[in-house]
C-alpha cells in the first residue's frame, strides 16, 4: 500500500517492489504523506479489508 503523492517513497519503489515481491499486490491510494494509517484512515482501512477479503 502507497500513497500516490508520498515524498518518503516515490511510486518508483513501489513499482520496484512489485516487480521484485513474487507474490506482491500493490494498492496505491489517492492520498498524501508516507503514512496512510495517519492521513487516510477510512481508505487505507478499506483497501486492507479488499485485500484480505482476497485471501
Amino acid at each position: 500500500m502507497q500513497c500516490s503523492q508520498d515524498i518518503a517513497a516515490p511510486s518508483e519503489v513501489g513499482a520496484y517492489l512489485l516487480e521484485h515481491l513474487p507474490q506482491a499486490t500493490l494498492i496505491t491510494l489517492d492520498t498524501t504523506g508516507h503514512c496512510p494509517h495517519l492521513s487516510a484512515p477510512l481508505e487505507t482501512l478499506a483497501a486492507m479489508e479488499t485485500f484480505l477479503a482476497k485471501e
